[in-house]
């Protein structure tokens, strides 16, 4: 298969993604903590900069009460885990690499109303379950992990989600979309990176598509939506970083 496909679906092999991001930082240093998920490898404070404006207009849009249950899917390093925490909110962050979940373990070690389980997307729920975990949640959090999906497992961890929901509750995506068009790298070795790359970018079109039918159609509504940071902070001509909040 080609390294770099557009406009058509393929699969891509999930092995690939759970190497990158399990040999992160191992080979080459990373400045930042926050440039193991949020890249930017060779402009490392333009990480802490997209870091800050998203959880500043993120948090602005959501409702925060003490004692609500937040989902985090493809938690990462914790980094939402941080702002959750510190609103005083119960936190269950999941992730598929261990590194990362190393990382996030130090990164929150300071928090008590925090679990965190090894598990992929498609395998969460069976996760929360195995760990006696909650099963519904107030607010659920799906950040920059979807363009790690192949179309079948997504459409199926959608509906999973969907099934997490409590009957009021706060969805918060944010992904790595196509401007116009679907791009799949596949294997895709990376200059700024120092890696290979792994990931398929959806149009934005597609996804909300993706939102119209498993959300919107099921009692959530759309309050929100697009592109996450000010146009100084994107840097790519093919994608862009986009937004949706539903809420029902």
């Amino acid at each position: 298969m080609e390294n770099r496909i557009t406009g058509k679906s393929v699969d891509i092999d999930y092995k690939n993604t759970l190497d990158f991001f399990n040999n992160r930082g191992v080979d080459k240093k990373l400045e930042h903590k926050y440039n193991y998920v949020l890249f930017q490898d060779d402009n490392p404070e333009l990480a802490v900069l997209r870091d800050q404006q998203e959880k500043d207009k993120i948090i602005e849009l959501l409702s925060w009460e003490k004692g609500q249950t937040v989902l985090d899917i493809g938690c990462g390093v914790g980094r939402w885990g941080e702002a959750v925490l510190e609103k005083g909110l119960n936190y269950v962050g999941v992730d598929y690499s261990e590194n990362l979940l190393e990382i996030a373990e130090e990164n929150l070690k300071a928090y008590e109303t925090k679990t965190l389980l090894h598990a992929s997307f498609q395998e969460f729920p069976d996760a929360l379950n195995n760990h006696h975990a909650d099963q519904t949640f107030d607010k659920i959090f799906i950040n920059g992990v979807m363009m790690y999906l192949n179309d079948t497992d997504l459409q199926k961890g959608l509906e999973d989600v969907y099934a997490a929901c409590k009957d009021h509750c706060e969805l918060y995506l944010k992904e790595s979309m196509g401007v116009e068009k679907r791009l799949t790298l596949s294997d895709f070795y990376s200059d700024s990176l120092s890696q290979n790359y792994t990931a398929i970018y959806r149009s934005i079109a597609e996804y909300e598509q993706l939102i119209q039918s498993n959300f919107v159609e099921k009692g959530f509504q759309i309050v929100s939506k697009g592109p996450l940071f000010e146009e100084k902070l994107q840097n790519r001509k093919e994608t862009m970083d986009y937004y949706l909040i539903l809420k029902r």
